[in-house]
């Protein structure tokens, strides 16, 4: 009669795994009871994920996987991306509609006010303006002053609203070349 050894990262392993596999049939049934919406739940969920990671863990200890000790990389350049947003209210509906203009004439307006730059563009000689993206959606409710303390994350605030529409778009790419814009307009004239 052979014994083998036990090995104890093997051992590790194993028991990690029934413990995700036990924490995922109950998470399982928590879902398809229709009881994923309580603190309970959301509990179970942090705890399967914490399961996952240490299965993962000691399977790279069983099986020999070092870490990546590694520094990490740095980029080449720190670059860094500004969201913005204003809501516009029409207080003259007549003279709004009588320009001709409509919401992309406002917008229009609003880039002449700023000197052809995209609003509001920041302009620090330690910077260099990337690629922008500007787009416009009517909404029935514009931000207000409660609105930045009542927001449970900042972030929110930026959210599209699934009942907003989008009126206009543009798009200001920069190219690393004038071969590379040429090659755009070509794209663009296509469509």
């Amino acid at each position: 009669m052979s014994s083998n050894p036990v090995n104890p990262a093997r051992t590790t392993a194993v028991e990690a795994g029934e413990e995700l596999l036990a924490l995922l049939r109950r998470h399982i049934d928590q879902v398809a009871g229709g009881n994923d919406d309580d603190e309970i739940a959301e509990e179970t969920d942090r705890a399967l994920w914490e399961a996952v990671a240490a299965y993962g863990d000691a399977l790279d200890n069983l099986y020999g996987v070092e870490e990546d000790d590694a520094e990490p990389v740095e980029p080449d350049e720190l670059s860094f991306t500004v969201r913005t947003r204003y809501d516009y209210t029409v207080i003259d509906e007549k003279a709004f509609l009588s320009a001709g203009k409509g919401i992309g004439g406002a917008i229009e307006s609003l880039f002449q006010r700023a000197g052809g730059r995209a609003i509001p563009a920041l302009e620090v000689p330690s910077l260099e303006t990337g690629s922008g993206l500007v787009t416009v959606h009517v909404n029935g409710e514009p931000l207000t002053a409660n609105d930045f303390a009542d927001a449970e994350e900042p972030t929110d605030l930026l959210l599209v609203d699934p009942e907003e529409s989008l009126q206009y778009v543009l798009d200001e790419p920069v190219y690393g070349s004038r071969a590379e814009a040429e090659a755009a307009a070509r794209r663009d004239a296509e469509r």
